[in-house]
């Protein structure tokens, strides 16, 4: 039933390694924009007008505007327009995004205000949907991917044998077991190869749920009202979760299609920890003009993954209509350390009827950093491979690029107590075009890893607006966000070896996604 094939990928062994790992630097460098309603209705633009919980967050400094004591909540509803319900998560799903407070302390002397607070937000909702049906192959299959991992070392592996079936992945031996890759032995059964499959078009069902919620404590303060500084601690937890349903139709000799599929499902869980340092500064003490810069550290992940594999295929050996193999539930434990972060803005106030606030963020995924707790092989590949962060990292540095940030949002006062807001984000993309995940790496990830698909993310663009009600202590307000983006997704990748050339083609997918956030506050 299958096509034989006689491809021996030596020199793709010699290829640049890449894993999954750089993709989960990216998810877990990246924030979406979450907060109460008034941030999120000016964009998250709000780091140098200050005075919102949220900027905590951003610039800590803006804490320091505050000149009464404030307490707030916030709950959103969240909806993917074009996904349908799978593995019983729907398209729309509620989410409790913020709860914190400010406790405003007024001093003597050029000190006016020292203000402490708590800060419970999301910095990172996972929630999203991918469905791609019927979408040709260009021949080829995801065996060609298990092909890649079965010639290590310039010899192939005989996944008969004990020793060198411990020698690849999960991926091809769960592969070996369904028949996928079909061995080719001489007269004296010694292994030559495998002969991959041959498919006419996939199907592919993805969803994510989760999140990455702070916990943030910060101390702020005012000199003259004029300088504002302030620090924020935070601690995060991680929670993310991701289930996947991929079927290949397979031809065979007659022309006939037989379905091959495999379910892969992922839950990660851990903490982070990090820092923020801001300042604004007032240059002309009667202007409302203000500047204000912040300083981000890298966010410390401590990450444990727990993974499922399940594999059926329509290769039999008689005794049954079809084959299947599953591997357990496996654990494991790596720490990420995302890049730094830097953001500079202006804001100004226009009277009593206009705030207007505009700003610039940079980091670059690149110099985000992996590094695996456990080795393999024991204490000298932790310490040369792992902890001095060798191949992933240098492949975070080729593959992940330098990504610009910029926000602006603008504040209308309609009337006493009645606002109006709107703002506007542009977050350039964080990998190149080229970026690939190939599972062949000089790190643990190599034997962890069993999933072969990827998202190459593009350019982000957030619209949004909102309103508001402020009374004398009571507040309340709402905000609407809408965020596109899109992506090519790869379900799997074919090294290039031997004049193979032949490419999987990206499926280009929608993830835009749509938002409604009411926050409910009150000042004393």
């Amino acid at each position: 039933m299958k096509k034989a094939l006689s491809i021996i990928l030596a020199s793709a062994m010699l290829m640049p390694a890449l894993a999954q790992d750089i993709y989960k630097v990216e998810a877990f460098s990246s924030k979406d924009l979450i907060g109460t309603a008034r941030f999120v209705g000016m964009g998250g633009a709000m780091s140098t007008l200050g005075a919102d919980l949220s900027t905590m967050t951003t610039n800590p400094a803006g804490i320091g505007l505050y000149r009464r004591s404030d307490v707030s909540l916030t709950g959103s509803i969240n909806f993917q327009p074009n996904a349908t319900e799978f593995y019983d998560i729907g398209a729309t799903r509620a989410s409790f995004d913020q709860a914190g407070f400010v406790y405003t302390i007024k001093s003597n002397g050029g000190l006016g205000y020292m203000n402490f607070g708590f800060n419970y937000q999301k910095s990172k909702n996972f929630k999203n949907h991918i469905d791609v049906r019927n979408f040709s192959t260009n021949s080829l299959s995801q065996s060609l991917q298990m092909l890649d991992l079965c010639y290590v070392g310039g010899d192939w592996l005989d996944l008969d044998i004990t020793d060198d079936a411990d020698k690849t992945t999960n991926l091809a031996y769960a592969g070996y077991q369904t028949q996928m890759l079909e061995p080719v032995r001489d007269a004296e059964g010694k292994i030559l190869g495998y002969n991959p499959c041959e498919a006419d078009h996939y199907n592919y069902k993805r969803v994510q749920w989760g999140g990455i919620q702070d916990y943030d404590f910060v101390i702020a303060g005012n000199w003259n009202d004029q300088v504002y500084g302030g620090v924020t601690l935070g601690v995060k937890n991680v929670n993310f979760h991701s289930f996947t349903d991929y079927a290949e139709m397979l031809r065979d000799g007659t022309g006939g299609l037989h379905e091959y599929y495999t379910n892969y499902e992922e839950a990660i869980s851990g903490v982070g920890i990090d820092a923020k340092f801001g300042l604004i500064v007032r240059p002309i003490s009667t202007s409302p003009f203000r500047i204000g810069v912040s300083v981000h550290t890298p966010t410390l992940y401590n990450l444990n993954t727990d993974s499922y594999l399940y594999m059926n295929s329509p290769f039999t050996d008689g005794t049954k209509n079809f084959s299947e193999y599953s591997i357990p539930v496996e654990r494991y434990q790596y720490n990420i350390r995302t890049p730094w972060k830097f953001n500079i803005g202006v804001a100004t106030t226009i009277g009593k009827s206009v705030a207007i606030d505009a700003e610039y963020e940079f980091t670059n995924p690149s110099n985000g950093r992996i590094s695996y707790s456990e080795g393999v092989y024991g204490d000298y590949y932790n310490s040369y491979y792992d902890k001095k962060d060798i191949a992933l990292n240098q492949e975070c540095k080729k593959h992940l690029k330098p990504q610009h940030t910029l926000r602006v949002g603008a504040e209308l006062r309609l009337a006493d107590h009645y606002y109006l807001r709107a703002g506007y984000n542009f977050i350039s993309a964080p990998m190149k075009e080229t970026a690939f995940m190939d599972l062949f790496t000089n790190s643990n990830s190599y034997y962890y890893n069993s999933n072969t698909d990827y998202v190459n993310l593009g350019a982000t663009n957030r619209f949004t607006c909102g309103a508001g009600y402020k009374g004398r202590k009571f507040y309340a307000d709402l905000a609407y966000q809408y965020n596109n983006q899109s992506g090519d997704l790869y379900t799997f990748h074919v090294p290039e070896a031997n004049g193979v050339t032949n490419r999987l083609d990206a499926a280009a997918v929608d993830l835009n996604k749509q938002s409604v956030l009411l926050t409910l506050g009150l000042k004393f």
